[in-house]
């Protein structure tokens, strides 16, 4: 085998975009906004990648999900016990982070 044939068979199929760069673009795919040149360098990878093809599928189910739950106020006491959590959270970090230990 030639050294140009064993190179060729290392290159990933889909030349245009990796998975890393598809899976920055999901969302922008799924709502129909990338650009016309992206979205088809996006799909031809995606007739070449099982792993990002149930990345995307699973993505869509999120946000179908997401989609379908109800708009609920927290309840005043909740919020304020959940603000006092994150700023104690938060002042224990800065508090870790000045400590020169």
């Amino acid at each position: 085998m030639t050294t140009q044939r064993a190179a060729s068979r290392q290159r990933p199929r889909s030349v245009g975009l990796t998975c890393q760069r598809v899976t920055n673009l999901i969302l922008n795919f799924v709502r129909g906004e990338l650009h016309p040149r992206t979205a088809v360098a996006l799909k031809a990878h995606l007739r070449e990648c099982p792993d990002c093809i149930a990345f995307l599928a699973t993505y869509a189910k999120t946000i179908q999900a997401t989609n379908s739950l109800r708009y609920e106020t927290i309840p005043p006491a909740m919020r304020n016990r959940v603000r006092h959590f994150l700023r104690t959270k938060i002042a224990e970090a800065a508090h870790a982070a000045s400590d020169p230990a």
